[in-house]
């Protein structure tokens, strides 16, 4: 029997306060005010302790691009950040559209023995969106479907994605996007004008969010819309629930921190799709994450290798390294937006956790798995292309600092990290 006692602030959805923490067997035993018997393995009074992370939106990139990132580098990176269970995205080099491809992915993230890897898988063959993937087949496999970096443009066809779904009770998590409307790299108003940057206007993506909300009326499908964006698309989920529609929303840490008016600057470390916000839509996003039409934050993590992200913004492609920074941007928009870190942290941890499906996890209470992070709020960490364990260095953040240290992760009553053991 392997046993650990950790002491220290705990913040959870559970328990909140001084506490003590008894794992056994990879599953945590009790959680207490009083000291159990025993010695203390771990004194956590100077930190907090917090669930493990569920990032339910990321990229491996393996199989297909490597030097992109790896299941290994994307792993070592998800412990570091404090993210002990991800869900990738099928967007793979063969496309996590076949049993064989997905089974690889989770084999080779068991053999690595970090962090638990979901596999989403494709909605349509090679992400194409022309014909389905077998969904019956896949479906004991996944956590759900997407074609994630683009949606199905035919109307047809994803409403047959979307009844297949219902029939295997799995999500379909849609990358909302009108293809034809878009092309652009940025947000699509003033700043772009400003910038000279060709944009994206927000109707790209409410249109399609306006047709994933019908689809899930019509078919009772559980349609989960991917990184939202705009003010628009807010109020059409808002109308959506308040109709009793099973539909739900996920925002991004840099949605929520960034705004079109960044790019003066014309980074393409802060090009992605869907582009960052205007003011407007970043104060929607915060006042639907308050109310419940968002459901939960993820990180949308898509390394890129330097030499293809370092170029003009116009030629860069879309997407930002986040999942080493998505725990430390929640204190950024606690303080930005004065919202309070434990409604934050419940968008990371347990509203995951219950809005997949997901049993055992999200939480710290007994007869959960013992997946913990152990953070210091109080300190800082400068993030460096040597700080960074992905592949992905294209990050707005490299250079600067950021609150919030994770000192320790734990998956399973097993350490996988500690800031204190590296070199």
């Amino acid at each position: 029997m392997i046993k650990m006692i950790i002491k220290g602030e705990i913040l959870s959805k559970s328990f909140k306060g001084r506490g003590y923490i008894l794992i056994k067997d990879g599953l945590i035993k009790s959680v207490q005010r009083e000291k159990p018997m025993g010695s203390i393995d771990i004194d956590a009074e100077d930190g907090l302790i917090i669930p493990g992370l569920i990032d339910m939106h990321a990229h491996f990139r393996e199989p297909g691009y490597e030097h992109r990132e790896t299941i290994e580098s994307g792993s070592k990176a998800a412990a570091h950040g404090g993210v002990t269970t991800v869900a990738l995205m099928p967007n793979t080099n063969p496309a996590m559209d076949n049993t064989e491809t997905i089974k690889y992915v989770k084999e080779k993230a068991r053999e690595i023995g970090l962090v638990d890897v979901l596999a989403v898988g494709a909605i349509t063959k090679g992400r194409k969106g022309k014909e389905l993937t077998n969904f019956e087949k896949l479906a004991e496999h996944v956590v759900g479907f997407s074609d994630d970096g683009t949606t199905p443009q035919n109307f047809r066809i994803f409403l047959e994605a979307a009844r297949h779904a219902k029939n295997v009770n799995k999500p379909i998590l849609d990358h909302a996007e009108i293809e034809e409307l878009s092309g652009g790299s940025m947000r699509e108003g003033n700043f772009s004008r400003f910038c000279n940057i060709s944009g994206i206007p927000d109707i790209a993506e409410s249109i399609a969010v306006a047709r994933d909300v019908e689809v899930a009326r019509y078919t009772r499908a559980h349609i989960h819309i991917q990184h939202l964006s705009t003010k628009a698309s807010v109020e059409i989920v808002r109308e959506g629930k308040k109709r009793g529609i099973p539909v739900s929303a996920e925002v991004t840490h840099h949605h929520l921190l960034f705004k079109d008016e960044d790019l003066k600057d014309r980074s393409p470390f802060k090009k992605v799709n869907p582009p960052l916000p205007r003011e407007e839509d970043q104060e929607e996003l915060i006042k639907g994450l308050l109310d419940g039409t968002i459901d939960i934050i993820a990180s949308d993590h898509a390394p890129y290798s330097l030499e293809e992200k370092n170029v003009d913004i116009e030629k860069a492609p879309f997407g930002i390294s986040g999942i080493e920074t998505l725990l430390s941007s929640l204190f950024l928009i606690a303080k930005t937006h004065e919202i309070p870190l434990e409604i934050l942290l419940e968008k990371v941890t347990y509203n995951p956790a219950k809005l997949f499906n997901l049993p055992l996890k999200g939480d710290i209470r007994p007869g959960y798995e013992a997946n913990i992070v152990i953070l210091d709020p109080d300190k800082e960490w400068r993030v460096t292309k040597k700080s960074l364990f992905s592949k992905g260095k294209n990050t707005p953040f490299l250079g600067k600092k950021l609150p919030g240290v994770v000192e320790m992760t734990i998956k399973g009553g097993k350490i996988i990290y500690r800031r204190d053991q590296l070199d």
